[in-house]
């Protein structure tokens, strides 16, 4: 008999994820008041004092605060945030129907990898509430896509959608498939320790929200 690769659960995943990110993330004000929690998202910078346009709709969701403003940046992976936190559907018509989510020749690869990774994570999210067969399929086909055309490691060391990877790691029927969706993940948690020894504070509020998402996957199946 063919031995299995030794894939981590996603109970394991959690538990590895939630130690690498409880120190960075102990500032962020989960418990204040919606003041509070505004006036950070509001002066929110990471450690080398830069903002993104995702931040404030990614810290929205985290901490549970509505969002009040839209930012007219054209990048998909804004467009999907912004529908997320904001409950619109208006995103679909923007989702291609293979490939990759954005035009390969329309940035840097450092830059599509982002916003590739980035749109992945937010769209999984939207998957999640569309309860849509054909979106999910969709949604399993790009994290395959990304696992044969993209690498995770083109210069932008931030873990955006690995809970998208690990739930394929665990879920898909093939063993390949498995095997380089872990792959992936791994890849992407273990690139956004490199700086500083340990997950920066955006990476560590993305791989919060990736530990959230794996959670209620557990919820669901049980």
């Amino acid at each position: 008999m063919e031995n299995q690769p030794n894939i981590p659960s996603i109970e394991q995943w959690i538990t590895h994820i939630e130690a690498l990110i409880s120190t960075p993330i102990a500032p962020l004000p989960f418990d204040a008041d919606l003041e509070t929690k505004r006036a950070y998202i509001s002066e929110f910078q990471d450690e080398f004092g830069c903002k993104r346009a995702t931040d404030a709709p990614l810290l929205c969701r985290v901490l549970n605060v509505p969002q009040e403003s839209t930012s007219d940046h054209t990048d998909l992976d804004t467009k999907l945030w912004q529908a997320l936190v904001l409950d619109e559907d208006t995103w679909r018509g923007d989702i291609t129907e293979d490939g990759g989510l954005v035009e390969p020749d329309a940035y840097a690869i450092e830059h599509r990898t982002l916003i590739e990774l980035s749109a992945l994570h937010a769209l999984w999210h939207l998957n999640a509430q569309a309860k849509d067969p054909e979106l999910n399929d969709r949604v399993d086909g790009l994290i395959d896509w990304h696992t044969r055309e993209l690498q995770p490691d083109n210069g932008i060391n931030r873990p955006w959608g690995a809970h998208a990877f690990i739930c394929r790691s665990s879920e898909a029927a093939d063993v390949q498939t498995k095997l380089d969706a872990m792959l992936h993940a791994q890849t992407l948690v273990n690139n956004c320790c490199v700086t500083l020894g340990r997950p920066d504070i955006l990476s560590s509020i993305i791989l919060y929200d990736s530990a959230q998402a794996l959670r209620s996957t557990l919820t669901k199946s049980v």
